[in-house]
């Protein structure tokens, strides 16, 4: 793994930032996210409170890295998946993507769901989207148009209130049928699909 200056990351720096995330899921499965503190992951990932701040500033970080993560996971996906796909394809593929990562962890993301509001849970999605855009070379004034922002934050709301009502439910509804209600809105939306799912340059 490398940092953002091009220096690769030390292993133990490596193996104490996942043995903190490791604490944070195990935590937010077994108590929720409201209820960690910040002794209690150190205590979780046996380090001491100080080297758990030489890695994060607070637990709201780790839910920001969380997010970082699998928007970044998404973006592979499509660079792999979806490089000649029509704009439609390559939603079906970033929802696929994101299925999969609530699978992996269905309680710790329902625990999410039910700690953060829609309003706080997009707030911070939006952050991690504009940013994994930037980097990935999209044009800065499509991301910074005020148009371009409130139709994205109109789709991403919609799916996430729609993936939090999911993970609050019995969850006897598979989730597929949650990404195909999306795809079929974003389908028959008169918005450009194009724009929520750019090819990056």
């Amino acid at each position: 793994m490398e940092t953002d200056s091009g220096k690769k990351t030390d292993r133990r720096v490596l193996r104490t930032r996942k043995a903190i995330m490791d604490a944070f899921d195990k935590l937010l499965t077994e108590r929720g996210l409201d209820k960690i503190s910040v002794s209690a992951l150190a205590r979780e990932a046996d380090i001491d409170r100080k080297t758990f701040y030489l890695h994060y500033k607070s637990v709201n970080d780790l839910v920001a890295y969380k997010t970082d993560e699998s928007l970044e996971r998404i973006a592979r996906a499509l660079d792999k998946r979806g490089r000649d796909a029509s704009p439609l394809e390559r939603v079906h593929i970033a929802l696929s993507e994101v299925n999969a990562i609530l699978l992996e962890n269905i309680e710790a993301y329902r625990q999410i769901a039910s700690s953060m509001s829609v309003d706080q849970a997009l707030a911070r999605f939006e952050e991690s989207v504009y940013s994994v855009l930037e980097k990935r070379g999209v044009d800065r004034n499509l991301i910074d148009d005020s148009q371009m922002r409130m139709r994205l934050q109109f789709y991403i709301a919609g799916a996430m209130s729609l993936y939090a009502s999911w993970l609050r439910s019995d969850r006897s509804t598979p989730i597929e049928s949650v990404s195909q209600t999306i795809e079929d809105a974003i389908s028959t939306s008169v918005f450009p699909t194009i724009a929520l799912f750019p090819q990056t340059v």
